[in-house]
C-alpha cells in the first residue's frame, strides 16, 4: 500500500534532504560484542565482567566469549585531557578484550588491517558506556582506539598475551589515516 503524497507537506528546496538511515552497522569479521547484563537495585548496581565457566545459564554467554581467549594480563587507563584521541594500533599475538566502566563513555573506531580478512580496510564505530554495558573482543590484525565522550575517561582491558618490552607487539596506524579520521567526529543533527 503506497503513502498518499498529495497529503505531505511541500518542503522547499533548501531543505530537501534524504531520509536519516537506520541501516544496520558495519561490523568487522572476528569482531565480538558482548552485552552485559546489569543488576540494578535501590542501592547502585553490579555487573559481571569475566568468567571462566558457566555456573547458571544466565552467564553462559559470559563464559562462552571468554571460553577461546583466556586473559594473560588485565590492564586500566584513563584519560583525563580534553580533546584528545587514544590510538590507532595493533597486535599480531594477541586480542584485547575492552570494557568501558561507569560512569565513562567512549567513542571506539576499528580498522581491519589484515590483507587476508573478507572486511579488509572496513571500519567499525562502537560507543561503549553510559549505560550501553559491553564487551569488545578485537582480534589480531584490527586496529583500535578511541575518543573519550565524557572527562576522565576510563578504559579497562584484558589481553590475551603478557606485556613483553621485549617483543612489544604493538604496532601503529596514524589516527588521522585517511580510512577513518572523520569516524572521531562526534555529529550533529
Amino acid at each position: 500500500m503506497e503513502k498518499a503524497t498529495e497529503s505531505l507537506p511541500k518542503i522547499a528546496g533548501a531543505y530537501v534532504g534524504p531520509p536519516k538511515s537506520y541501516d544496520a552497522k558495519t561490523s568487522i569479521e572476528g569482531v565480538e560484542v558482548l552485552h552485559l547484563h546489569r543488576f540494578v537495585d535501590d542501592r547502585g548496581f553490579f555487573m559481571e565482567l569475566f568468567r571462566n565457566r558457566s555456573t547458571h545459564p544466565r552467564n553462559d554467554a559470559l563464559a562462552q566469549f571468554f571460553s577461546n581467549d583466556p586473559p594473560a594480563q588485565v590492564n586500566f587507563s584513563m584519560v583525563n585531557v580534553h580533546g584528545h584521541i587514544k590510538g590507532l594500533h595493533y597486535h599480531l599475538k594477541q586480542k584485547d578484550i575492552w570494557f568501558c566502566p561507569p560512569p565513562s563513555k567512549m567513542k571506539i573506531v576499528l580498522l581491519d588491517v589484515r590483507a587476508d580478512s573478507p572486511t579488509f580496510r572496513m571500519a567499525q564505530v562502537l560507543v561503549a558506556g553510559d549505560g550501553n554495558d559491553i564487551l569488545v573482543k578485537i582480534p589480531e590484525g584490527v586496529a583500535h582506539g578511541y575518543r573519550p565522550l565524557t572527562n576522565p575517561c576510563s578504559l579497562f582491558y584484558l589481553v590475551t598475551r603478557a606485556f613483553d618490552v621485549d617483543d612489544p607487539d604493538e604496532y601503529r596506524v596514524p589516527w588521522d589515516h585517511p580510512s577513518i579520521r572523520e569516524l572521531w567526529d562526534v555529529p550533529n543533527g
